[in-house]
């Protein structure tokens, strides 16, 4: 969610990475946009799309709950765009021997569509299968959680703190369906970068364990 320190975060993790030797790289994997544009643009003009001004800042939200038949083909032509990134940009940099680690990545867009439409049992469809298959394995995913009230507190380019509740709703979600540990995030800076290096350092790669056995690994 917005304002939980995911870049920061993120950042601080591929120093890590890079002090402990391992070929790692960087990538903001928060929008994966190419065919969708021009829905998108038809959805602006039929009044689906609310622009919001946040602190001089243009904030979208989507409404495409409203209508069916784009409720019924969103998912799908995301599903493409996130299938030619995932594969030409994340598979990519695995192949040529990278850690890549991904600020936002397939769960977050997933989150974003369940709330677009409306649907919290995405997950269930065919669409929702097949755009959490695209996660390449091994992989590690954590998500950081803050109340959303601080996450307001942090963020200035939000339009309100329902907007938050929406995304933090769909990732527990999106977390217990995939079994994403999950970190306060509303700790201290270190403290939850100690977490997450613990997670990280106490994996043997194969999986996603929970955080409490990447802990318990990492302590022995």
């Amino acid at each position: 969610m917005d304002g939980t320190g995911k870049t920061a975060h993120s950042r601080a993790l591929i120093d890590y990475l890079h002090k402990s030797g391992i070929k790692s790289k960087y990538v903001w994997f928060g929008n994966a946009h190419i065919l969708d544009y021009p829905l998108m643009a038809v959805c602006r003009i039929l009044g689906f799309t609310v622009i919001h001004k946040v602190n001089g800042t243009s904030v979208s939200e989507h409404k495409y709950y409203k209508n069916k038949a784009i409720s019924k083909i969103w998912p799908y032509i995301r599903l493409l765009d996130v299938a030619m990134l995932a594969s030409f940009w994340i598979k990519l940099l695995l192949w040529r021997g990278f850690t890549v680690v991904c600020d936002r990545f397939v769960p977050d867009i997933f989150v974003n569509i369940m709330v677009d439409i409306d649907d919290d049992k995405l997950y269930k469809k065919l669409s929702g299968r097949v755009l959490l298959g695209l996660m390449p394995r091994p992989l590690l995913s954590v998500c950081l959680d803050v109340d959303a009230e601080i996450a307001l507190q942090r963020k200035r380019d939000v339009p309100e703190i329902g907007y938050l509740n929406r995304r933090r709703k769909a990732y527990s979600i999106v977390c217990k369906y995939l079994e994403i540990p999950i970190v306060n995030a509303g700790e201290p800076f270190v403290s939850v970068q100690q977490d997450i290096v613990a997670f990280v350092g106490g994996s043997n790669w194969t999986g996603t364990p929970t955080l409490e056995r990447a802990l318990k690994s990492s302590a022995e």
